[in-house]
């Protein structure tokens, strides 16, 4: 896929080849070379990828998406990564047309700061859903309900408490937090809390679980030290 240039903020990581293929509610974004240009003694901050989206249209909004997002550790300078492929979780945008940009950016200990970024000259369309295709599921679901009768409850059934992700709804005290809280969550790898960070927001529990080395009890105790 074709890239525009476009003049990044620091030559010195640098992104070669970039593609991505949209999948269902995954992207598997590739590129063929990551590098520290540094001095040989450089090494990097954590490096996060997103795949990011700008909205293009005549109405003079301005709006700007995370579609997808990752972290990918420390490179040496004059070191460089290779043949590299991410499959990841995407979220869709609005309807309209996006400009699509990948963008690597890098840890400096208070913030990801951006470094270099890769534009791609195809825009990405997303049609507008009809307005009728709500109303038509909306009086579908209304037909099953009428016909489904609803089941008698014993009156000695016990009432179980939902765990602490589906009390709170996790992934959104996780987009809310602020880095600082984040990160010094006790008991979780800080690499962990960084992908957290890096790969927020989330639109759901099951997109933080697909976080790698994210479990529901690991999950759990972050939501727990977040809301308390």
């Amino acid at each position: 896929m074709t890239i525009l240039n476009k003049a990044p903020h620091d030559t010195s990581l640098t992104l070669q080849n970039c593609g991505y293929r949209i999948e269902n509610d995954r992207v598997i974004i590739s590129i063929q070379r990551i590098g520290n240009e540094r001095a040989e003694d450089n090494l990097s901050g954590t490096l996060r990828l997103q795949l990011c989206a700008f909205f293009q249209g005549v109405d003079n909004r301005s709006e700007q998406l995370v579609l997808a997002s990752t972290t990918i550790g420390e490179i040496k300078g004059q070191h460089f990564l290779t043949d590299c492929h991410y499959d990841l979780f995407f979220q869709q945008p609005t309807a309209g047309s996006w400009l699509l940009a990948l963008q690597l950016s890098e840890w400096d200990s208070v913030d990801y700061t951006l470094c270099n970024s890769a534009y791609f000259d195809t825009l990405y369309q997303v049609q507008a859903t009809p307005a009728n295709f709500e109303q038509t599921t909306n009086v579908d679901e209304k037909i099953e309900e009428s016909v489904t009768p609803s089941p008698k409850v014993p009156t000695t059934q016990k009432v179980v408490k939902k765990n602490v992700i589906g009390d709170v709804d996790g992934y959104r005290a996780i987009n809310k937090s602020k880095v600082e809280k984040i990160l010094k969550v006790k008991g979780v790898p800080k690499k962990l809390l960084e992908k957290l960070v890096a790969e927020r927001p989330f639109r759901s529990e099951k997109a933080v679980l697909n976080v790698k080395g994210m479990g529901p009890a690991m999950l759990n105790k972050i939501i727990a030290e977040l809301t308390c």
